[in-house]
């Protein structure tokens, strides 16, 4: 039974808890006040400046809360305020509205699907990973998130690194090997203009990549459709690409790459490399609360971008080696998540 007394005990480190909650809720808030703009296309509508009654009118919102509303995103630096009118910040201009080359809306707005996970953590715990048809997953969700992720800046450098290789000025024809939205094959037939490119992917996520090679008139890219796992890759490649594809690193994989590229050719693979020292508990945790629906041979491992019977950078470069390939370059890439290299290999028997 507590005692009256029990109430004077000091706690011993009560700002541990307070602090952890408090830093939880307000990264809630500031994600659903920024997915909530983006729903209510404030940013789109903002290009021309505007006070609290005539945006609430156009959005239908309620004036008040409104107001308070684009205060917070004045506060986060998302918003400007010229006397009364609220207006995008030159970040907003660039990253949050729709027609922007660089905009982001749809990467954010495709978060829901991780959010949900958290949401639903009780159940997943209970009853197992939740499961997504990899075809879906890519055609609908990851493609057009990485997409426009792709154009902060680690396209811009992949590409101009690796287009300083000789093998490349000289290249005729490249595989995007499961190159999804397209963006590296259009970017190296950008800067090569005798190349011919290749983007080889899921039936449905090809659909996709169409409307990519479309919208930026890219001429001399073409889709080939097929699960490389299964499927011929073609021949006579004077250059293989790989970017972060799931199950990328699998060795069955090298001789059947092998054989689609020239004596002499390229086979770059961009891929994650998570170093055993480094953890996320958190999100190892997130990259295991859901699976691809029926692919064992992209079984998940425990850490976040690994998957089960992964080999390890060494290993890797060993088996490149003996499968006839020469290792020109590994680097580092920067990204969010360590352990990103570019392995840049030549076919020399």
């Amino acid at each position: 039974m507590m005692k009256p007394t029990d109430l004077l005990k000091k706690p011993v480190d009560c700002e541990f808890i307070s602090q952890l909650l408090n830093r939880a809720i307000d990264g809630i808030r500031t994600y659903y006040i920024l997915l909530t703009a983006i729903k209510l296309g404030i940013f789109d509508v903002l290009q021309t400046p505007r006070n609290a009654k005539t945006l609430s009118k156009e959005l239908g919102c309620d004036e008040k809360l409104l107001s308070l509303f684009c205060e917070s995103l004045c506060e986060l630096g998302i918003l400007t305020k010229i006397n009364d009118a609220y207006a995008n910040s030159e970040m907003s201009r660039m990253y949050l509205t729709i027609n922007s080359h660089l905009s982001q809306q749809i990467p954010v707005i495709n978060t829901e699907r991780i959010v949900n996970l958290w949401c639903n953590l009780h159940e997943i715990l209970k009853k197992g990973a939740t499961k997504f048809s990899r075809e879906e997953f890519f055609s609908n969700y990851a493609i057009h998130s990485m997409a426009q992720t792709s154009l902060l800046g680690e396209l811009q450098e992949t590409v101009e690194f690796i287009s300083n290789f000789p093998e490349f000025k000289n290249a005729k024809k490249l595989l995007d090997l499961g190159g999804g939205h397209g963006f590296y094959a259009i970017a190296f037939t950008a800067i090569n203009e005798n190349l011919k490119a290749y983007v080889f992917d899921l039936p449905n996520v090809i659909d996709r990549t169409k409307e990519y090679i479309k919208k930026y008139n890219a001429t001399r890219v073409e889709v080939i459709s097929g699960d490389f796992f299964v499927d011929e890759l073609g021949k006579d490649y004077d250059i293989i690409f790989s970017s972060y594809n799931p199950g990328g690193k699998k060795l069955e994989l090298i001789p059947k790459i092998h054989s689609s590229l020239k004596e002499g050719g390229l086979y770059i693979n961009k891929q994650f490399f998570p170093d055993v020292t480094d953890s996320n508990a958190l999100l190892n945790l997130e990259w295991n609360l859901w699976v691809f629906d029926g692919v064992k041979k992209v079984e998940k491992g425990n850490k976040i971008y690994s998957f089960k019977n992964d080999v390890n950078l060494d290993e890797y470069i060993e088996s490149l080696e003996s499968a006839g390939f020469e290792i020109l370059e590994v680097v580092d890439v920067k990204s969010n998540v360590k352990g990103s290299k570019i392995i840049v290999t030549k076919k020399v028997t």
